[in-house]
């Protein structure tokens, strides 16, 4: 899965790339589960993101809730092939700090506003979640750093 390809060749060590691979499979497994959660029952996230106390009329609410799991699923996707790997990453990046956005949001402004993440993520609270998006986003930036090619020295 991460053979053959020359952004490894700066990965000198072999921890270095267990880990990138450890990285890029919790995103895989992370944004193919939660993007096909929300594809099979896709009325909660609709009905969260009406209800939600950023405003989103009723045809943004539509666009996103099928896009957000479209997205997901596409940035697990990318994660699956070495052309696009670093991408996906970036992509990983950004989704995660949105949703550390919204999760912030919701922990600082309390309210009865319930998770729309499918299966077991749901069951978090929104502290839990909130730590669970940082956690994520620091995986997100390590393995942006570690698939980065590496830097020439100018003399």
């Amino acid at each position: 899965m991460l053979e053959g390809k020359t952004q490894w060749s700066g990965l000198a060590h072999s921890k270095q790339k267990n880990l990138l691979y450890g990285i890029i499979c919790y995103f895989i497994l992370l944004f193919a589960y939660t993007g096909g959660s929300k594809l099979i029952d896709i009325d909660p996230l609709y009905t969260s993101l009406r209800n939600t106390p950023l405003y989103f009329g009723k045809s943004l609410a539509l666009i996103i809730s099928w896009g957000l799991p479209a997205v997901e699923i596409a940035t697990a996707l990318s994660l699956c092939f070495s052309k696009f790997r670093y991408t996906g990453l970036i992509c990983a990046g950004i989704l995660i700090f949105v949703f550390i956005m919204y999760t912030g949001w919701i922990v600082i402004f309390p309210m009865q506003q319930p998770c729309s993440c499918g299966g077991i993520l749901a069951e978090m609270s929104w502290k839990q979640h909130f730590l669970f998006n940082l956690f994520s986003e620091a995986l997100a930036l390590s393995g942006i750093y570690l698939l980065s090619p590496p830097k020439k020295l100018s003399r």
